[in-house]
Order: structure tokens, then sequence, then C-alpha cells
């Protein structure tokens, strides 16, 4: 038998906090509440409340803004872990993640994707393509696409990598967007749409294939 687990307040406060970002109570960019009105909710001292919010700041999951509140920066530890190493790396390598990672995405994806995986990655294909976005928000609408293929992979590791680098790809993507001259919204459109075609027809190597050319700009 497994001894009980005795754990202090304020580790039982940042476990409680850690549900709330993971579940999406609190999602990225959230303002928390005040050290005063988690205080009242937990009914704990103030000083468990802010050894548990320190804690979370550390972990990279919080930031605390002075003069105005504690902000959701991260959803996760490893997320937040990722975010700490991707400030040290080249933009090019995280070129080279991005390419790397689509790829083997959409090859997975084309193998395991289910109907409902079909119906989530087109609904975000068809947003995606919307010709009035601006350039940011074609950028991030594509974001969104890749991000239903990563499900539709069904390997959860591999998702949470690429929701975790997420942002470094939109700016990314954006930059090109905005820099290359020969950038062309109907190609993108085409080669997007035809990545859905190929993913929904279970061919893999093709899907594959389509990615390369997509994920080379």
């Amino acid at each position: 038998m497994k001894k009980p687990r005795r754990v202090s307040l304020s580790t039982q406060i940042v476990e409680e906090l850690i549900k709330k970002i993971e579940t999406g109570d609190w999602p990225l960019q959230t303002k928390i509440p005040t050290e005063a009105q988690l205080t009242e909710q937990f009914e704990v001292s103030r000083n468990t409340v802010r050894e548990a919010l320190q804690s979370l700041i550390q972990a990279g999951l919080l930031e605390s803004k002075a003069g105005d509140g504690t902000y959701v920066i991260a959803t996760n530890k490893f997320e937040a872990n990722m975010y700490h190493e991707l400030d040290k790396v080249e933009y090019q390598e995280i070129a080279e993640a991005r390419q790397l990672l689509e790829k083997n995405l959409a090859f997975l994806a084309a193998k395991k994707r289910t109907d409902a995986d079909l119906v989530a990655i087109e609904a975000a294909l068809n947003t995606r393509n919307n010709p009035e976005f601006t350039l940011a928000e074609l950028a991030l609408k594509d974001i969104d696409y890749h991000i239903e293929i990563a499900k539709a992979a069904h390997n959860s590791i591999m998702l949470d990598v690429y929701q975790s680098i997420s942002t470094y790809l939109f700016q990314l993507i954006f930059d090109h967007m905005q820099q290359d001259v020969t950038f062309n919204h109907d190609d993108s459109q085409q080669l997007h749409s035809e990545l859905f075609e190929a993913i929904k027809a279970q061919d893999s190597q093709l899907a594959e294939a389509i990615v390369a050319r997509i994920s080379s700009y």
C-alpha cells in the first residue's frame, strides 16, 4: 500500500491553479484573480496564495506585470520549458523543426485520421482560406489548421511539441508572407486544400510531399 500523500497548503493551491490553466478555465493571456480574491476563494492565508503564485511564476506558467496583475503565459510546465528553450535558438532552427514536425504529423494524420478529424480539419481549412483575412489573421488561421492536422495524427507528444512552438511558428509564417514577394494567397489556398484531400484519401506519402512544399516557404 502507498503511504498517504501529505502536501503543504501552498502545493495544494498550486495543483488547483494548474487545473484551471490546463482545463482552459484560465486560457493563455488571461489575467487571473488577485491574491486577495484567491485568498478568499481558497480560504487560506495570503502568504499561502503568494507562495503558490510565485511557484508558478518561477515554473514559467504565470507572469506578474507590475501595476497590472498576473497572467497565464503557458498551459503546462512542458510548454513553459519549451518557451524557455526556444528563446535561445536561431530562427532557422525553428523553421527546420517546423518542416520536420508538419511533414510527420501530416503523414500520421493521413494514416490515422477519423471522420470526426476530417470534419475539424475541413472546418479549419475553410476558415483559413478566407480571402478577406489580413496576413496576420491568415498566419494565425494557418497555425489553427495545422494544429487540427496534428490532433488527427493522434500522437500526444508530437501535438504538445507543435502547440508549444506555435507562437514562434506564427511569427515565422507571418514574416514570410510579409517579406516574400512571390507569396501568392491563391496558391497557398490550393496547396492547403490539396493537403486536406490527401489526408482524406489517406495518402500519407502525398500528404508528406505537399507539406514539404508548404513548409519550405
